[in-house]
Parts: structure tokens; C-alpha cells; sequence
């Protein structure tokens, strides 16, 4: 772009001032909607699961974003709301509450070797195929 003329770094501050003032919005407005703040809520694990949100849905079309959204807090909220009924072994039981995280990075691992353009991806071939 700097070739055809155009001043990127202007594009690239302009990009990153709206993005600040967009997410120091979304800030003021998250404190009256929860009704605290805590250091927990700016750990890494919100951008981790973004990630897998994105990966389990399909990367490079923005359904495949919200389907993976969807997909993984549903199934959160099923697991860990102990809607999954427990599992006994005899010797262990597993609960789902515990095993939620290890679930959700098998999922992540299973969708990135069998279906690396996501649930999303997946549909598009199933749709394209005659």
C-alpha cells in the first residue's frame, strides 16, 4: 500500500485509536453490567478462548466465528451448569465440571487435525458437494 501512495502509519494510528476507544467503551460499560471488577477478568483465558472459538468455527468467514462462539458456550454451560450427567467408574467418577478445560482442548486438538478449516469449513463442503 505504501507503493500506491497511501500513508499507512496514519491508516495504522487511526485503526489502532478507534480499537482503544471502542474497547475503553466496552470497559466503562462492562462495570455497571457486572457490577464488579475483578483481576481475574483481564486474564489471558478470555483471549484463549477466543482463539478456540474461532478455530472450532472456522477460521476466514465470520459465521464460522459465531458458530464456534455459540458451539463452545453452549457446551460450557452444559458441562460445567451440570447438565452432563457424571460418569461413575467404580474407582472414579468424572464430573464434567472438573474435566471441562481437558474436553475443550481435545475438541480444540481434534478440530485442527480433522476439520483444520473448522465446523464452518465443514458445512462449506458439505454444501458444495454435488
Amino acid at each position: 500500500m505504501r507503493f500506491l501512495g497511501y500513508h499507512v502509519e496514519s491508516y495504522k494510528l487511526f485503526v489502532f485509536i478507534v480499537t482503544a476507544i471502542v474497547a475503553g467503551i466496552a470497559g466503562a460499560l462492562y462495570y455497571p453490567q457486572a457490577g464488579i471488577i475483578n483481576p481475574a477478568e483481564v486474564a489471558p483465558i478470555a483471549s484463549i478462548y477466543l482463539a478456540v472459538w474461532v478455530a472450532i468455527g472456522g477460521r476466514g468467514r465470520l459465521y464460522g466465528a459465531v458458530i464456534g462462539a455459540a458451539f463452545v458456550s453452549l457446551l460450557s454451560s452444559w458441562f460445567t451448569g451440570g447438565g452432563a450427567p457424571d460418569v461413575p467408574l467404580g474407582f472414579y467418577t468424572i464430573q464434567w465440571t472438573d474435566w471441562w478445560v481437558a474436553l475443550l482442548g481435545m475438541s480444540f486438538v481434534i478440530v485442527t487435525l480433522f476439520f483444520p478449516q473448522g465446523i464452518g469449513g465443514f458445512f462449506d463442503k458439505l454444501v458444495r458437494r454435488p
